[in-house]
């Protein structure tokens, strides 16, 4: 991974006119969390009051939709019926 991170950072240069060559500072590898059977689970735990769980895979594409749609239910909102199938109680 690090010798990955470095050839991407050195080819920003190559996309992005006029941006000087940039140097890695540094980089940190994580397991990104993948629920059991590959879709998101979104929404409040059914067993423990208060828990709101927010977990999926594709964080990185999702998360705007998610964090919109999971912030509208804290906040006392409905629940918006595209989450319907990513419910904790599935499981």
């Amino acid at each position: 991974p690090a010798a990955e991170a470095a050839r991407l950072v050195a080819d920003i240069p190559t996309v992005l006119a006029d941006m000087p060559p940039l140097k890695l500072a540094g980089m940190t590898t994580a397991s990104r969390p993948t629920p059991e059977d590959g879709f998101p689970i979104v929404g409040f735990a059914e067993d423990v009051p208060g828990l709101y769980i927010a977990t999926l895979h594709s964080g990185i594409t999702l998360a705007p939709a998610v964090g919109r749609l999971a912030a509208q239910e804290l906040m006392g909102g409905a629940g918006d019926p595209l989450l319907a199938p990513y419910r904790p109680g599935r499981f």
